[in-house]
């Protein structure tokens, strides 16, 4: 008897572990973010107490173009790596259900 619940519940066990790994990888992602545009927001707070003249200012708005830039590309970059966590997912899941289900 203990048999037929393992047989039933090891397929579960393996998409439960699948699916906490995934959620980890996004979480660790969406982390990273957070903490690079927080890191940006207070390096732009530090940068523009040192606007004083034109040219300070002038200064200030480039770094903030690219610093822009450098959220842009890390946001472009991060949407890649969560779109191949999902297909990599979706590609094991399959390969669990397939698995899991007796051939007809």
């Amino acid at each position: 008897m203990n048999n037929v619940y393992e047989n039933l519940l090891t397929p579960v066990k393996a998409l439960n572990d699948l699916t906490v790994k995934t959620i980890e990888q996004i979480a660790e992602l969406q982390v990273k973010t957070v903490q690079e545009s927080a890191k940006a927001s207070v390096n732009s707070l530090k940068s523009s107490s040192g606007v004083t003249d034109l040219d300070s200012l002038q200064t200030y708005l480039q770094s903030q173009v690219t610093a822009a830039q450098k959220l842009s590309q890390s946001a472009s970059s991060n949407a890649e790596k969560i779109a191949k966590i999902g297909e990599s997912y979706l590609n094991e899941v399959k390969a669990l259900v397939e698995k899991a289900t007796p051939a007809a």
